[in-house]
C-alpha cells in the first residue's frame, strides 16, 4: 500500500556544489600559455580628471621562453579593451623569474567605480591548491578596482604601488614570508587580506583552498597581517606550487577607494637550510626633522653560507631627502651590520605609517639565490608641536600666543594649512605620545581651523566666548592637508599638540584648592578646606570697596542642601588683608558622608546679598568592594581643579599607612589577600588649575576606608550540550520514546577561576521568551548527565546549567541551549469505514510532536466534505459537511501541519496533499 509521508528535522540542508568548467577555445595555443604566469598585479597613476597611466605587472618563468608575451589585452572596465605592449623585454630576476610591465593611458567617460582586467587562459600546472592536477586548465586573471573621484573637492587618487616583487621560494618545514609592501603616495591608508584568487571577473577559483587546507596540521598556519601585509606560512609540509591572492584595500576618510590583487605563486622545494635573520625595530615614531639612523644586524644560522640584504619602501622613493641603506648590496658573510638612515624633513610628515621591508636572502641554491626572510619596520613621521603657547585675560577675553615662525610653515606644495585650537573646561595634563596626534578623545572642542593670524612677532587668537570664573584651557596643533584643484582638503594631517595653557576670566572671587578629609569618624571627623583670595588685578576694588566677608556653605554630595557652617564667617576691612586661608570643619560623619563646599563673597559692607560665589568642590569618596582574595577600590570626588593622578596608601601590620601604588584612574585593585582579614585604604589625589601664580600641586586626602575580602566569586559556567535522537525517530513509536540527553563539563577543566563545586542546577524554558525553572540538581559525584523526557511542548524547549561552589556562589547560566522538535506526521491513502471494528477512522499513521493541523477533504468535484484541527484526525468518512452520505471513491484531501518549537508554533511546509480511498 503506497503511503504518503512527511518528515521534518531540525537539520542543515545539503546544498550541491555547482561545477564550473572553461574551455579552451583555441587548442592550439595550449603549449603557448602553459606554464608561463606565476604572479603579477595591476596598478594605476590618475594623470587627468578623467585619465589614468595603467600598468599591468606580471612575473613569468624565465625559461620558458615559447611563452613570453610581448604584449596584453587589458579590459578597461568600461565596456573597451586595448592591446597593449610590453615595455622593453622584461627584467629578469632571481629563481628563474621574468618581471613584464605593459603600461597604457586610458580617458574614462564619466566618474564612476570601474574594474580593470587582464586574463591569461592558463595558470602554471600542478599547483596544488588550484583545480590539482589540472591548474593548468584555470585561466589567470588579475583586476584592480577604483573610483574616479571628483577632483575638485576630493582630489586625485593613484593606486598603491608595491615594492617587493613575489620572487622567493619556500623550504618545506621552514617559515616563509611575503610581504608586497604596497606604498600610497597620496598617503590614504592601506588594509590587506588573504583572498581566494580569480579566474573571472567576480569568479575565485572553483574548488580553491589556501595553503594551510594542504595537509591541515598544528604547524600549518598561513595568515597575514591586516595592517602590515606581512604573509607567513609558519611551515609548509608538503613540496610543490602553491598559490595565494592577497587584496590591498585602499581607504581615504574611511570609505574604500580601490582594491588591488597580488596573485602569486609559492613553491615549496626540500632543503636542508634555515632561513636568515633580520634584527632591528618594527614600529618609530620620530618627529619631522630629526635623522634617524637604525642598524639592521643581519645574521645565518648556516655560517658557510653568504647572505645579501635589500630594502624597499616608500622613503627610498619620495623626491625630498629620499632614506638610504648604508652598507654593501651584494652577498657578503654574516653576520654583518647594515644601517637604515634617514634625514626627514616637514615634507615627509603623514597620518599614515611608512613601511620598509628588508630582506635578507641566503645562496642556498648556489646561483645567488637560496631563503630569504622579510622584516617590517613601520615609521611615522609626525609634525613637531607649536611651541610657547601663552594666556592671558583681560577686558572679559583670553588672548593666546604661540611661536611665529613655525617649524614646519614653509613645508612644500602648501603642505602646512595653518592652527587649530582646541580648548576644554578644566585642565587635562595627559602625557603626550609621540605615535599620537591630534585631541580626538582628551576632552577638548575645536574652536577655530585654519588660522594664521599673526602681528609679526607671534600666531594669536583672541577668545571672547567665555565666562566669568571658569577655567579655560587651551592647546593648538598645526594642520597639514594635500589639497585638490578647487583648494578643497583631503587626507589632512594634524601634528603633535602643543602644550596645555589654563586661564579664567575675572578672577575676582576665592577659588577653593583643598577639600581634604584630616580625620575618618563617624562623628568626629575633620574637613579641610583652604581657599586662595581674588586677583586684586580682576577685582575693581573702587566699584566694590571693603569691608568683604568670606561665607563657606557645606553640602553632603546628593542631598543639594548647603548650609551655611557658622564658624566659617571671616570679615575683612580692606581687600589688602584678604588672604589664602585655611578652615577646619569639625563634627562630621566623614566615615559615610561625602562632603562638598562653596565659598560666598561679599563686598561694600552689604552681607546679605553675596558678589558671588565660587565653583563647588567635594571631598573624595573612597568605596571599597569585597570579593575574593582581593578589594577593589573606586573613589570619585567634584572638583573646578583636575585630578591627574592617585597615590594609594594601605595599612601594614604595624598599624601604619604605607604607599601601595599610584594609579591615573579612579579604581584599583589589591590582590592576593586573605579572606576575612580587615585590611584600610586612603587616596592622595594630586591636580592642578593650570593656572599661574595659584596652589600647584593641589593634594587632597581621602577618608579611610576598610572591607574584608569574602568568596564571594562564583565558579565559571559549565559548558553545555543538549542532544536527542530525533535522526532515529523512526525506530521510535510514540512520544515517550524520545527525551534531550543535557551534559556538562567541569568548569575547573578550563576556567582558571577553579572552585570547588557543591552542585549543578539544571534549568528549562519551554521557549525562549519563557522563564526558567529548575528541573533537576547534580552532584559532582554524580555523572554530569540528565534526561529531560518529551513534556506537551515535545522535544522543543532551552536549556542551561549552572555550577555552585561550597559558599553557596552560583555561576551565571551557561550557553543557552534550545532544542527544537522533530516532527513526524505520516498519512495512509486508504481506511474501510464499515463499522467491522478495525479501520473505520480515518487517523495518521505516526504523529509526533504536531501541535495542530488544517486538514480538509475534497470530493471529485471539489466541494469540501470534512475538515479539522484534531492532529488524530477521527474522520469517520460517512457523511459530509451537509449531511449526504459518502459513497466508495477517492478523495483528494490538503494537510497544513504545525509543530510547536522554542520560538513558537511553525507551519512545517509544503503541505501534504494526495487522494484518499474510502472502501466499505
Amino acid at each position: 500500500m503506497e503511503i504518503n509521508r512527511f518528515k521534518y528535522f531540525n537539520k542543515f540542508n545539503n546544498v550541491a556544489t555547482k561545477s564550473i568548467f572553461f574551455i579552451v577555445l583555441i587548442l592550439s595555443s595550449f603549449n603557448l600559455f602553459a606554464t608561463h604566469n606565476r604572479a603579477g598585479e595591476i596598478t594605476y597613476k590618475q594623470t587627468g580628471p578623467l585619465t589614468i597611466e595603467m600598468t599591468i605587472t606580471t612575473y613569468t618563468k624565465t625559461s620558458s621562453a615559447a611563452a613570453d608575451r610581448d604584449s596584453l589585452e587589458v579590459f578597461w572596465g568600461d565596456g573597451t579593451s586595448q592591446i597593449v605592449q610590453r615595455i622593453g623585454s622584461g627584467i629578469s630576476l632571481a629563481n628563474d623569474v621574468k618581471k613584464n610591465e605593459y603600461t597604457a593611458e586610458h580617458t574614462y567617460p564619466g566618474r564612476s567605480t570601474y574594474t580593470i582586467y587582464f586574463q591569461d587562459p592558463n595558470r602554471v600546472g600542478n599547483i596544488l591548491n588550484v583545480n590539482y592536477p589540472n591548474s593548468i586548465d584555470v585561466p589567470f586573471f588579475l583586476s584592480t578596482t577604483f573610483t574616479l573621484l571628483n577632483p575638485q573637492f576630493q582630489g586625485y587618487n593613484s593606486s598603491a604601488i608595491l615594492l617587493q616583487p613575489p620572487i622567493d621560494v619556500a623550504c618545506a618545514g621552514q617559515p616563509f614570508v611575503h610581504n608586497p609592501n604596497a606604498y600610497d603616495a597620496d598617503g590614504d591608508s592601506l588594509a590587506y587580506e588573504l583572498v581566494p584568487p580569480l579566474m573571472g571577473q567576480g569568479e575565485p577559483v572553483s574548488g580553491y583552498k589556501f595553503p594551510n587546507e594542504i595537509l591541515p596540521g598544528i604547524n600549518n598556519i598561513a595568515v597575514i597581517n591586516a595592517k602590515t601585509g606581512d604573509f607567513t606560512w609558519v611551515s609548509p609540509p608538503q613540496l610543490g606550487e602553491y598559490n595565494i591572492a592577497i587584496l590591498i584595500k585602499e581607504y581615504r576618510k574611511g570609505v574604500l577607494i580601490n582594491s588591488i590583487i597580488r596573485d602569486m605563486q609559492i613553491k615549496i622545494v626540500s632543503c636542508n637550510n634555515k632561513p636568515p635573520t633580520i634584527k632591528t625595530e618594527r614600529e618609530i615614531c620620530v618627529i619631522a626633522g630629526e635623522t634617524i639612523e637604525i642598524p639592521i644586524i643581519v645574521d645565518d644560522p648556516d655560517q658557510l653560507q653568504k647572505v645579501m640584504l635589500t630594502v624597499t619602501g616608500g622613503p627610498f622613493n619620495i623626491q625630498s631627502n629620499p632614506a638610504q641603506i648604508i652598507g654593501s648590496n651584494a652577498y657578503q658573510d654574516p653576520e654583518f651590520t647594515s644601517t637604515f638612515r634617514w634625514e626627514t624633513n616637514c615634507n615627509h610628515v603623514s597620518k599614515e605609517y611608512y613601511q620598509i621591508v628588508f630582506r635578507a636572502v641566503d645562496n642556498y641554491f648556489g646561483d645567488s639565490t637560496g631563503l630569504a626572510t622579510f622584516h617590517t619596520l613601520r615609521i611615522k613621521i609626525i609634525a613637531p608641536p607649536p611651541d610657547s603657547l601663552e594666556a592671558e585675560a583681560m577686558n572679559g577675553e583670553i588672548t593666546l600666543t604661540w611661536n611665529l615662525p613655525y617649524t614646519c610653515e614653509a613645508a612644500d606644495n602648501n603642505f602646512f594649512q595653518g592652527f587649530s585650537l582646541w580648548r576644554k573646561i578644566s585642565p587635562n595634563p595627559f602625557k603626550i605620545d609621540s605615535c599620537l596626534t591630534g585631541l580626538d578623545g582628551k576632552g577638548y572642542e575645536e574652536i577655530v581651523f585654519l588660522t594664521k593670524l599673526n602681528d609679526g612677532s607671534d600666531y594669536f587668537y583672541i577668545d571672547s566666548n567665555v565666562e566669568k570664573g571658569t577655567t579655560y584651557c587651551y592647546r593648538v596643533q598645526a594642520e597639514f592637508s594635500l589639497l585638490t584643484p578647487s583648494g578643497s582638503l583631503y587626507n589632512r594631517v594634524e601634528s603633535l599638540p602643543s602644550n596645555e595653557i589654563c586661564e579664567q576670566v575675572s578672577r575676582d572671587l576665592p577659588l577653593l584648592t583643598k577639600v581634604s578629609i584630616d580625620e575618618t569618624s563617624p562623628n568626629t571627623g575633620i574637613m579641610h578646606i583652604r581657599w586662595t583670595r581674588p586677583l586684586i588685578t580682576q577685582l575693581d576694588t573702587i566699584e566694590n570697596p571693603g569691608p568683604y566677608q568670606i561665607e563657606i556653605y557645606r553640602n553632603i554630595v546628593g542631598q543639594n542642601d548647603f548650609q551655611l557652617i557658622p564658624t566659617s564667617l571671616i570679615n575683612f576691612k580692606s581687600f589688602i588683608e584678604i588672604i589664602d586661608t585655611n578652615f577646619y570643619d569639625n563634627g562630621l560623619n566623614t566615615l559615610i558622608n561625602q562632603y562638598e563646599y562653596k565659598i560666598l563673597f561679599y563686598t561694600g559692607g552689604d552681607f546679605n546679598i553675596p558678589y558671588g560665589e565660587s565653583s563647588m568642590a567635594s571631598s573624595i569618596y573612597l568605596n571599597t568592594m569585597a570579593s575574593d582574595k582581593r578589594l577593589t577600590l573606586n573613589w570619585i570626588d567634584y572638583t573646578p581643579w583636575t585630578n591627574y593622578s592617585y597615590d594609594v596608601y594601605k595599612k601594614d601590620v604595624s598599624g601604619n599607612f604605607t604607599y601601595l601604588n599610584t594609579t591615573t584612574k579612579e579604581e584599583y585593585s589589591d590582590l592576593g589577600l586573605i579572606n576575612k582579614e580587615e585590611y584600610c585604604y586612603y587616596i592622595i589625589a594630586t591636580g592642578s588649575y593650570s593656572l599661574k601664580d595659584l596652589e600647584d600641586p593641589i593634594v587632597n586626602l581621602s577618608q579611610i576606608s576598610c572591607a574584608r575580602p569574602v568568596d564571594n566569586v562564583p565558579p565559571c559556567p559549565p559548558k553545555l550540550e543538549v542532544t536527542n535522537l530525533c535522526e532515529d525517530v523512526d525506530n521510535f513509536g510514540s512520544i515517550e520514546d524520545l527525551f534531550n540527553t543535557i551534559r556538562w563539563s567541569d568548569p575547573n577543566i578550563f576556567c582558571e577561576n577553579k572552585e570547588a563545586i557543591a552542585k549543578y542546577t539544571i534549568y528549562y524554558a519551554p521557549t525562549v521568551t519563557s522563564e526558567y525553572e529548575v528541573i533537576a540538581f547534580r552532584t559532582p559525584n554524580e555523572p554530569l548527565i540528565y534526561d529531560h523526557l518529551a513534556t506537551a511542548n515535545g522535544l522543543a524547549g532551552c536549556y542551561a546549567v549552572t555550577a555552585t561552589d561550597l559558599l553557596g556562589n552560583e555561576s551565571p547560566f551557561s550557553e543557552v541551549i534550545c532544542k527544537s522538535n522533530c516532527p513526524i506526521y505520516t498519512l495512509p491513502n486508504t481506511f474501510t469505514p464499515n463499522e467491522d471494528g478495525a479501520n473505520d477512522l480515518y487517523r495518521p499513521m505516526k504523529n509526533l510532536f504536531i501541535s495542530r493541523v488544517e486538514f480538509s477533504v475534497f470530493n471529485e468535484w471539489g466541494n469540501l466534505v470534512f475538515e479539522t484541527t484534531d492532529p488524530i484526525l477521527n474522520w469517520n468518512g460517512k457523511k459530509d459537511n451537509t449531511g449526504k452520505d459518502l459513497h466508495e471513491a477517492n478523495y483528494y484531501y490538503v494537510c497544513k501541519v504545525f509543530s510547536l518549537t522554542a520560538n513558537g508554533e511553525i507551519e512545517i511546509t509544503p503541505p501534504l496533499k494526495g487522494f484518499i480511498q474510502i472502501i466499505r
